[in-house]
């Protein structure tokens, strides 16, 4: 009888009450704590409490008599049981904030070796800001070879009927690409030579004109066309990762959209 004392106060004791109390009040007791204990509301435990809880609610339901007194447990069973619950709490704040140290040491180590590389980004969009406001070397050059590179499917608003739409790659004799969409490729004559607009830093091919500059086309897409919005969302980045944002998964997420960026870049521009 004594096993069966000690639980009674400890049920009791996690629902906040004390012994002697109604059915009525272990209840309302039990649904205030489990509604406020319940995993979905409470995430630091996985559970662990709303387990406790549901335990010692249907101990007592089962056992909502307190013991006889001659069979009463001694009142160290509360203390004793308050006490491992204390240990229990301890040991767990301790376990989270050695998880937090570790997880804070890991992002810290992975920043310092990231620095650098980020500050390589950050130099690499500043140099093409620049060359995209300098103004264009322009050069006379020859079409060597044409590619077909896309073939796309349009259908017609108003008839339905399909057509197809090319995309081409001109190889120039000064060793740059250009890609024209069919339309511009039928305004300018790719068997003239022609004239070249391309940018001083990076030497990316940006337009064509024909001799006497009254047909011009541009490139179809490149690191400053299309995805020339790619470099001030890169700098804005890189100064929130460096000035702003302190939070270590922002950083990271951070961290790994300018990878991205760079990629996409780097691929345009080689």
């Amino acid at each position: 009888m004594a096993r069966t004392t000690k639980t009674y106060l400890e049920s009791i004791s996690v629902l906040g009450l004390t012994a002697g109390a109604s059915l009525e009040e272990i209840k309302e007791a039990y649904r205030k704590l489990a509604k406020q204990y319940h995993p979905d509301v409470y995430k630091l435990d996985n559970g662990e409490k709303f387990k406790e809880i549901s335990s010692a609610y249907y101990f007592l339901k089962k056992h909502p008599d307190p013991p006889l007194e001659n069979e009463a447990y001694t009142p160290s069973a509360v203390t004793d049981y308050e006490s491992r619950r204390k240990a229990y709490k301890a040991r767990q704040r301790k376990k989270k904030a050695n998880e937090a140290a570790q997880k804070a040491q890991m992002f810290e180590w992975l920043f310092a070796k990231v620095r650098l590389f980020v500050l390589v980004i950050f130099i690499f969009n500043s140099l093409l800001a620049v060359d995209y406001f300098l103004p264009l070397v322009f050069e006379e050059v020859h079409v060597l070879q044409m590619h077909t590179t896309k073939i796309m499917n349009r259908h017609g608003a108003n008839d339905g009927s399909s057509r197809k739409d090319y995309s081409y790659e001109a190889e120039l004799d000064n060793g740059l690409t250009f890609k024209f969409k069919q339309r511009e490729l039928n305004k300018i004559d790719i068997d003239e030579s022609l004239i070249l607009g391309r940018s001083r830093i990076f030497n990316e091919a940006e337009l064509l004109q024909d001799k006497n500059a009254k047909i011009t086309v541009y490139n179809q897409y490149g690191v400053f066309r299309i995805f020339g919005l790619l470099i001030p969302a890169s700098l804005s980045l890189v100064i929130a990762y460096f000035h702003f944002v302190e939070n270590n998964d922002y950083k990271l997420t951070i961290f790994l959209l300018l990878i991205l960026f760079f990629i996409i870049q780097l691929f345009l521009i080689i």
